[in-house]
């Protein structure tokens, strides 16, 4: 029986996804121990840092939670950059299969990346719940967005546009090989510029253009918005992050379906 063009490519995304899911978490599953833990030890370390300083609460949240909805999404950038970047190197040779197209990689890693961050963000916050930790202890309220829309709309803006900027260096980086390096490089500053454990309100207005160009400080802020009823951001623009992840896409796209030969073959 003959399979359709459909079918050939959902089978051939299947063995993909069972492939790279082993490759990430590893046959013995401390894979899926570091997911929850990377995130998990970096809110709590940044805890208790603020703590020492007599901070336990950052704009009326407290500090534990507001870290939190800080590094999941900026994690989600970076690993979503580094493995869309690297889905069509690190499968090299399965691109000789006539069925296996350098598109197929990227629309693995992208789903995994997605699904875990959303997966760990949902972990984290019912075990914070269950060790009694509220986002405003003074309104008895506990670790549930306000707006879980609101939440899972800046993910999935801030995975659209990381997995569009990752598309656009595995273009590049078949031109040049060292273009990943580069990009590795010049976004490890990008903690320092997102947000992640500080808030824009605590930024003085003077300076904020000199951060609100960065389309993942509008993901992070736009997700506290929408995770603390006591939280109003200052800057996040729905239209900036989305015309940001629709542009990555569209140019990620565009090059992909120009250099698609030669990154079958480089």
């Amino acid at each position: 029986m003959n399979r359709t063009s459909w079918q050939i490519t959902l089978d051939t995304l299947y063995a993909l996804l069972f492939r790279e899911l082993k490759t990430r978490f590893g046959a013995k599953r401390t894979g899926y121990f570091w997911a929850i833990a990377e995130p998990a030890l970096q809110t709590l370390l940044m805890t208790v840092l603020f703590s020492f300083i007599g901070r336990n609460t950052l704009t009326g949240v407290p500090v534990m939670i507001f870290m939190l909805t800080g590094f999941v999404p900026f994690g989600l950038f970076g690993k979503m950059l580094k493995s869309v970047s690297t889905a069509v190197s690190a499968n090299k040779g399965l691109l000789g299969y006539r069925q296996v197209s350098p598109i197929d990689p990227v629309v693995i890693r992208v789903m995994i990346e997605l699904v875990t961050t959303l997966l760990v963000y949902v972990v984290l916050l019912f075990l914070m719940a269950w060790l009694g930790v509220e986002i405003l202890s003074w309104m008895q309220l506990d670790v549930i967005p306000d707006n879980p829309l609101g939440v899972l709309a800046a993910l999935l803006l801030l995975a659209a546009f990381s997995s569009g900027l990752g598309l656009i260096v595995t273009v590049g980086s078949a031109y040049w090989e060292d273009l990943d390096k580069i990009v590795s490089i010049a976004t490890r500053p990008m903690i320092l510029l997102s947000a992640v454990f500080y808030a824009m309100s605590m930024v003085p207005p003077q300076y904020w253009y000199l951060l609100s160009w960065n389309p993942v400080l509008h993901a992070i802020e736009l997700g506290r918005d929408s995770f603390f009823v006591t939280y109003n951001t200052p800057v996040g623009s729905w239209v900036y992050l989305g015309s940001m992840a629709a542009g990555a896409q569209l140019i990620g796209l565009m090059l992909y379906q120009v250099a698609r030969n030669r990154l079958k073959v480089s």
